[in-house]
């Protein structure tokens, strides 16, 4: 009989880490039917996502509450849908908000729970780890940073370091991309990153338009802006009246190509700084939030920064712009000092370089490793 998985991821992070893992996992055991949430990563691989995925990225409490009576009714299908399917195991992705009252519900129908990608507690709300240990009873964590398995086997929880599947990216050397796109060769291409949340793009993109046609007029200024096809509708209408070309671009292969051909990146942080720095991308790193989430935040979170980059590191390796110095002209400055200076850009890009070597184990691939403590359960 074909083993069956349940899988959820509840944002674009997630869906890659979900995508690496299933290729992973049908080469182990081909035999496997699979069904879930999940976005352009998890439908290459045949996944047919139970509801769009857009419906679980949300962030902080007032973009939550509005949202709220659907996320319970999401909850509910999400429970039914498990309780139909009769998963071998059930694979959760980050999102710990959606994704734990699930692996609660699977534990008390007797279902083995895998979850990808640890709650930070080392950064906030440390107490997690025990709540996942004792009071959900997760079966096994799978970690993509090398820090953090002692605070949860500390509870008795088994935990894995995987290391991170960006390792495993093989990135393009097509250098058509340009035209492709109708970008030209001459120009200082810019990467705009603003998030994958509508919450996110409303409250930063037009800060980073407005940041990058500040820039100097003795550059040639481009833009490339990869996003998800969800959210062209709510991008286009942003970007229609800006004083610079903008290029949309939304498939997977896209995105690396533009990362490749860029000269800078500002993102939004999360985990697209892993992937800038992968690629070797200047970035400047820039976040706002309401004011209240942000105090809140102040009051929990025990981390300097945000970016994942400067955290592995402990340093500020690349720029990071939050709340009040999230402006335009803060973020303009340094975007041109950046450009201007190519002996900071190879030390970001030497750094870079070691910071990815902390997330690789020697001989096996991040998601092999992964696929591999998933397919123990079938």
């Amino acid at each position: 009989m074909a083993k069956r998985i349940f899988i959820i991821a509840g944002e674009a992070s997630g869906d890659f880490l979900g995508g690496q893992l299933l290729a992973s996992l049908k080469n182990l055991n081909p035999n496997i039917e699979v069904a879930g949430i999940g976005a352009q990563y998890l439908e290459s691989q045949g996944l047919l996502s139970l509801f769009p995925m857009a419906d679980l990225s949300l962030y902080g409490l007032f973009e939550l509450l509005p949202h709220l009576f659907n996320l319970l009714n999401r909850i509910k299908q999400t429970k039914e849908a498990i309780s139909a399917f009769k998963p071998d195991v059930l694979v959760t992705i980050d999102s710990p908000g959606f994704c734990l009252r699930i692996a609660k519900y699977a534990k008390q129908l007797g279902i083995p729970v895998v979850h990808y990608v640890a709650p930070s507690v080392w950064a906030w709300r440390p107490g997690r780890a025990k709540k996942l240990a004792k009071k959900i009873g997760i079966d096994h964590l799978l970690c993509l940073l090398p820090f953090e398995p002692p605070y949860f086997t500390r509870y008795g929880l088994p935990t894995t370091f995987v290391g991170h599947p960006i390792t495993e990216v093989i990135l393009p050397d097509d250098t058509s991309f340009r035209e492709s796109v109708s970008i030209s060769r001459e120009s200082t291409l810019v990467c705009l990153l603003p998030g994958s949340r509508k919450s996110e793009i409303i409250k930063l993109l037009n800060i980073f338009l407005d940041a990058v046609s500040r820039l100097p007029l003795t550059r040639r200024i481009e833009v490339v802006l990869p996003t998800l096809p969800h959210l062209v509708p709510l991008i286009e209408p942003l970007v229609k009246e800006a004083r610079i070309p903008i290029k949309i671009v939304t498939s997977i292969e896209q995105k690396w190509q533009a990362f490749m051909q860029s000269s800078i990146a500002l993102a939004a942080s999360g985990t697209v700084s892993l992937e800038l720095a992968y690629a070797g991308v200047p970035q400047v790193i820039a976040y706002r939030i309401s004011s209240f989430s942000y105090c809140v935040a102040k009051c929990l979170v025990k981390t300097r920064y945000a970016s994942l980059v400067n955290i592995l590191n402990d340093q500020e390796v690349v720029p990071e712009y939050l709340q009040r110095e999230c402006s335009s002209n803060l973020l303009s400055q340094k975007l041109e000092s950046i450009l201007a200076d190519s002996k900071y850009q190879k030390h970001m890009r030497g750094q870079y370089a070691a910071t990815i070597d902390k997330l690789r184990i020697p001989v096996v691939k991040a998601s092999d490793l992964a696929a591999s403590v998933v397919n123990s359960y079938l």
